[in-house]
């Protein structure tokens, strides 16, 4: 167990240390404040858990209806916190802080379920690195909380393929559940999950596959399920949430924009204004439909230019280490436009050269850039390593399916974003750690001398 190894307490402790020093910093010398907290998207999470707390109900930001765009994980989450600290900023950095502190520890027992020590540790300092980690710990966004949530479900699943017990696969479960509940990005991982489950056990019969799959998916359709009956009795929309089909008609926001010859961000402008005039009032139902059907021509039309800028947005994805935030962070600074602010939430551009004024700037970018190239370099290189192990093979299936998977959807329907490498960036550790022990053995065997 991590709490059994010196490194991994002391660098847990370290890294705890060093993100509350930095919330000192922000509460009391950062010119900008805790306002750095707040990103565009924020009121969609704070609205209901305020609404949660004064009237006893999940309720939207703009329209005031009973929440279904959001699932209730991260407002819940801070109506709990507000509810027992007052409604605090600092409160909210610091749980989020335990949570992406926390995720050493998962990252180092992941590697540690089938890997070597060194691998563990290493995996532990990569996760401890993270600029994904730590600009969003200072944020009312939900990716900390999911990340972490979600790097558990991948922990047990991790040692139920180690050690297939009924108590692991219930904690799988359990944990993506939660997680979906946070984010709904997660909601697939089941029928992933399910699938790799059944080619587990082929050999073992129906009996076998079909109680693990029940331990699977029964507590998982249990709770969304009881979140979905709760949406149609409050709002007649049966959906586990409705922002599938909003995400599908501004998923073209950038296509739009490039057809009328105006930058990327006027495309949501001109989405929005193709709504009809009274949209708003329409039942979730009937907006979900004409999302849809206004979506279709749209996908039909544009997915070549898609496919063709996809290595642009799965590059922007993997490398992208949160500058602006971190920057915003450390020094105060950029001064961001309004403009500039809500489009900075899920299109950033991949470098923001306007903004690097000074030899800090270069460096901080610097820094960001080497740690999202080490990372994203070793989890390659580990992944090749592992597989050359026939005993491990099945631990890296399943990393790399959770990888792609993340890293696929994330790239495709949001734009593109380090943000969105919150997910699977303790996966990428796990394996850049299996590299690093692999150099690490290579390089000791030569410093020994020769008998």
């Amino acid at each position: 167990m991590f709490y059994k190894d010196l490194f991994t307490r002391r660098l847990i402790l370290i890294t705890l240390f060093l993100r509350l020093a930095v919330l000192g910093y922000v509460l009391f010398l950062n010119p900008l404040g805790t306002a750095l907290f707040t990103f565009p998207d924020s009121l969609n999470y704070t609205h209901p858990a305020h609404t949660l707390l004064e009237q006893g109900s999940l309720l939207e930001a703009y329209t005031n209806r009973p929440l279904t765009f959001r699932t209730p994980g991260y407002p819940v989450f801070l109506a709990i916190i507000w509810g027992v600290f007052g409604q605090s900023n600092a409160a909210v950095a610091f749980w989020q802080i335990l949570l992406s502190t926390a995720l050493i520890a998962l990252s180092y027992q992941a590697a540690r379920s089938f890997l070597s020590q060194t691998a563990a540790r290493t995996a532990a300092l990569l996760c401890a690195v993270s600029t994904v980690y730590w600009a969003y710990s200072f944020a009312y966004l939900s990716d900390v909380l999911f990340a972490f949530l979600i790097t558990a479900y991948l922990l047990a699943a991790l040692l139920y393929i180690q050690k297939p017990t009924m108590s692991f696969l219930l904690w799988a479960s359990l944990l993506l559940t939660a997680a979906v509940f946070v984010r709904p990005v997660a909601y697939n991982m089941l029928f992933i999950s399910l699938l790799l489950l059944i080619l587990k056990h082929r050999k073992d019969g129906v009996k076998k596959i079909g109680k693990t799959a029940a331990a699977l998916v029964l507590p998982f359709l249990l709770f969304t399920g009881a979140w979905q009956i709760r949406n149609w009795k409050q709002t007649g929309y049966a959906g586990f949430h409705s922002s599938a089909a909003y995400n599908l008609y501004y998923w073209n926001l950038d296509s739009v924009a490039r057809a009328h010859h105006l930058p990327a961000q006027e495309g949501s402008r001109l989405l929005s204004q193709a709504l009809p005039p009274d949209f708003n009032d329409w039942p979730l139902s009937q907006q979900d439909n004409w999302f849809k059907q206004q979506a279709q021509p749209m996908i039909l039309k544009y997915w070549p230019e898609k496919l063709l800028r996809a290595p642009y947005w799965l590059a922007k994805t993997l490398f992208g280490g949160s500058y602006t935030q971190l920057s915003r962070l450390f020094f105060g600074r950029p001064l961001l436009t309004e403009e500039e602010f809500s489009y900075q939430l899920n299109k950033t551009g991949p470098i923001p050269a306007k903004h690097l004024r000074r030899l800090s700037d270069w460096l901080l970018l610097g820094l960001c850039l080497l740690q999202t190239l080490l990372t994203a370099g070793l989890a390659f290189a580990g992944a090749c390593l592992i597989w050359k192990d026939k005993t491990k093979r099945n631990h890296l299936v399943f990393i790399g399916i959770y990888i792609l998977y993340f890293w696929g959807i994330s790239s495709t329907f949001f734009g593109a974003g380090g943000r969105y490498r919150a997910p699977f960036e303790s996966a990428l550790c796990v394996l850049g750690g299996a590299a690093a022990a692999a150099l690490w053995k290579k390089l000791t065997r030569r410093k020994k001398p020769a008998r």
